[in-house]
């Protein structure tokens, strides 16, 4: 099998990426020699959203220091990409880029998140499992912000209140997840709930139910967007399933002591941002439209009668 992980790095994100990169390098030594594990990893210096004439720090200083990063990555097939335009470039085209006929399975996994390093051969090997045609394999979180996140949610943090998510010392989580190493397996849910922190998505899932569209550029919540699609398809009969990988459970670094100053604290300091729209709000006000077309688009392909 082959999976890609794609990884989207803004500037000041540039320290969880070390983080991030070293568990890609411990994790290596859990997978299937049979597996091959491809990394697409995307640098994004666009200046329509920061102003590098103002900025104290230079973009030199942080391609140069993803260059050196990019060591970590040795004994993955890394493929990276540095964004320097003037257009309105992220995520949504990090996802239209990572698109490649070899792969069977895509994870796309946000920069301060933390996940143990048996994760990623967890993820794989749970995959070969699943039967349906479209999937989804999601890790367990920490106790979210409201109700609609506890189907995701360890069962050990249950209980914690929901005004408390953010009170949580992320390196608890870990202690928990090393002391107790507690045995992992599939269930499958009945609704659509992720958030493109650290998620598996099959080739036909990714590929062909909710496919980028060829006017979204930038920033938009396409992780909504595949949930209402994925969602409408499973109502029309389609062969698609959403699972909880149990026994893995990710968090985000910037919560408990790194909530007020985290790790990229100091870079937003010292970088200028433009005033341009706000991405996630254009996306939003044509929400409707796309879901429209995406609808559409699965009738053409004949995904839904």
């Amino acid at each position: 099998m082959i999976t890609k992980i794609t990884y989207h790095i803004m500037p000041w994100e540039i320290d969880y990426a070390l983080m991030s990169f070293t568990q890609f390098k411990k994790s290596k030594y859990y997978l299937d020699p049979n597996d091959r594990v491809k990394i697409d990893t995307f640098l994004n210096l666009s200046s329509y959203i920061i102003d590098w004439d103002k900025s104290k720090l230079p973009k030199e200083f942080f391609i140069q220091k993803y260059k050196d990063l990019q060591n970590l990555l040795c004994n993955y097939e890394h493929t990276p990409f540095i964004y320097e335009g003037d257009e309105c470039w992220g995520i949504l085209d990090k996802q239209r880029m990572a698109y490649d006929k070899e792969v069977d399975y895509y994870i796309e996994l946000c920069p301060d998140m933390y996940f143990q390093e048996t994760l990623i051969s967890s993820l794989i090997e749970a995959a070969k499992l699943v039967p349906n045609k479209y999937f989804v394999i999601t890790p367990q979180l920490y106790k979210m912000w409201d109700y609609t996140w506890d189907v995701l949610v360890d069962n050990q943090y249950l209980s914690i209140p929901y005004d408390q998510w953010d009170k949580i010392d992320l390196f608890d989580v870990r202690w928990d997840l090393k002391s107790q190493q507690p045995d992992m397996s599939l269930r499958p849910i009945n609704v659509s709930k992720w958030a493109n922190w650290f998620d598996l998505y099959n080739k036909a899932f990714y590929e062909e139910m909710i496919p980028v569209h060829d006017d979204w550029n930038g920033y938009g919540p396409g992780d909504t967007y595949g949930m209402v699609i994925s969602e409408y398809a499973k109502s029309k009969g389609v062969d698609f399933q959403q699972y909880v990988l149990e026994g893995q459970t990710i968090f985000e670094y910037p919560v408990g002591p790194l909530k007020q100053r985290n790790f990229t604290s100091a870079y937003r300091d010292l970088i200028v941002t433009k005033d341009v729209p706000n991405q996630r709000q254009v996306f939003e006000s044509k929400f409707n439209e796309y879901v429209n077309e995406g609808i559409q688009m699965l009738i053409d392909k004949k995904i839904i009668c």
